[in-house]
């Protein structure tokens, strides 16, 4: 958990770092944003792109990659956590992207912020709370990746 002076958003972040998956939603300048699915509406045809999570809020994530997002940026997401087989499926807007300066030739040279707007069909807005037990805000985001708070407190010690 870490919340500094210069912290311009709403919610505090929690590091993780799980596998990501994602598609960029195409869009056009009569701003009709669709993805290219088979006819079975099963499987995407738009390319697939890695990344790693870096940390994780109750309506956002943050994460690492190598392809250049721009805000604005409709994209569907899948993350596999630890432990778990199936993805926790997300759609989300980019809010920013910025090339990473610390190596020329990393592999994963872009970092990228996401707000999300659902999660496994639920929306991520209507279920933030705070959570009067442990007097911190909690959502479907958050317990999608770490459980209850409890769980995740049990496991930073």
């Amino acid at each position: 958990m870490k919340k500094t002076a210069r912290e311009r958003r709403k919610y505090l972040r929690y590091d993780t770092e799980a596998e990501i998956y994602f598609r960029v939603h195409y869009s056009l300048k009569t701003k009709v944003e669709f993805q290219l699915v088979k006819k079975d509406h099963k499987e995407h045809l738009s390319k697939k792109y890695f990344g790693l999570t870096k940390d994780i809020s109750a309506e956002g994530l943050r994460f690492s990659s190598t392809k250049k997002l721009y805000r604005g940026n409709r994209i569907y997401l899948e993350m596999y956590l630890p432990g778990r087989r199936e993805a926790v499926c997300m759609n989300g807007i980019v809010r920013w992207s910025r090339r990473l300066r610390r190596h020329r030739r990393r592999a994963l040279e872009y970092d990228s912020g996401v707000k999300l707007v659902n999660i496994m069909g639920e929306s991520v807005v209507r279920s933030i709370y705070f959570d009067k037990k442990y007097k911190v805000v909690w959502s479907n985001v958050l317990a999608y990746a770490f459980g209850s708070f409890s769980k995740l407190k049990q496991k930073r010690g």
